[in-house]
């Protein structure tokens, strides 16, 4: 009896600890998806992100550090 116990608690000890790896990697994950800026403003704002100001841009076709931002032309709006 004493060695089922003991196997059950290693089991329950085991599982415990793997939920809670799994827990902390479905947070952190989350926290990443809620805080990350630049793939917001590429799938859901559809804009363009400049990394010197940090902003998410409407007003560029793209923007690039060689170039800057290059403006949309009055066809593509």
């Amino acid at each position: 009896m004493k060695n089922i116990k003991k196997s059950l608690r290693v089991v329950f000890w085991g599982l415990w600890h793997i939920s809670a790896i799994i827990g902390i990697c479905v947070v952190v994950s989350f926290l990443f998806l809620m805080f990350d800026r630049e793939g917001h403003c590429l799938s859901e704002e559809r804009g363009v992100w400049d990394n010197e100001q940090k902003i998410c841009r409407h007003d560029c076709l793209k923007w690039s550090k060689a170039e800057g931002c290059v403006p949309l032309t009055a066809d593509e709006r």
